[in-house]
């Protein structure tokens, strides 16, 4: 008997025990070369090989768990794709958070409103952030190269007219022409407190040409 393989009777051959023909149509009961009868005894075997077949793959564990772990991964596991995406998206809202929170450590000392100007070459607890926090929220207070404060060089006279314009800006005021410095026009203790004098008359008198000493004095004058 040759037996194909297969999961139906379409492909399973059988042979006549009288006249020894192999027929093909498997669910024939009758010969079709002589026409005998077709004898349960050899539809036995077929049959139990047919169950065999089929019982191979039903109770096979392996492949049953191989399959349905497939299933499962398809529906529970991400792709690539989705994988690369939520990673992506993971590590902007972390980015996010920890600028954010940068921001805000940076920004808060001891409860302090700071400008955005951060100078490199003082810490951020350093008194030009308190005594002049006005000058610095409208920007009046001018940095020096690589973004320092130089708080003990002397002012120059573009950042005294500098500090003046900017107040007279967020103040909605008007300053004497003899506040500013004219063109060529140098500094020095004595100019810059008849300067001072001009934006109000009883103001604190500068004691140095410094440029903290000119802000601070500046920011006394102009807001208080």
């Amino acid at each position: 008997m040759n037996i194909n393989h297969g999961n139906n009777l379409s492909g399973i051959e059988w042979q006549c025990s009288h006249c020894g023909a192999l027929n093909k149509v498997a669910a024939a009961k009758f010969c079709g070369k002589c026409g005998s009868a077709r004898e349960k005894e050899i539809l036995k075997p077929v049959l139990k090989a047919v169950d065999k077949s089929i019982s191979r793959e039903v109770k096979s564990p392996t492949k049953t768990k191989r399959r349905i772990f497939a299933q499962l991964k398809r529906i529970f596991y991400p792709t690539k794709k989705k994988m690369y995406k939520a990673v992506i998206a993971s590590a902007f809202i972390l980015l996010v958070a920890s600028l954010l929170s940068g921001y805000k450590l940076y920004t808060n000392v001891d409860a302090i409103h700071l400008t955005q100007t951060k100078f490199t070459d003082v810490s951020l607890d350093h008194p030009i952030y308190t005594v002049c926090k006005n000058l610095l929220e409208i920007d009046a207070v001018s940095f020096r190269k690589n973004v320092e404060l130089a708080p003990y060089e002397q002012i120059s006279a573009s950042e005294w007219n500098h500090a003046i314009n900017q107040a007279s800006k967020y103040l909605n005021l008007k300053y004497p022409e003899a506040a500013y410095f004219s063109k060529n026009e140098a500094v020095s203790l004595d100019n810059l407190n008849h300067k001072l004098r001009q934006l109000k008359p009883n103001s604190s008198e500068i004691p140095d040409t410094s440029r903290i000493q000119s802000f601070y004095i500046l920011e006394q004058t102009l807001f208080y």
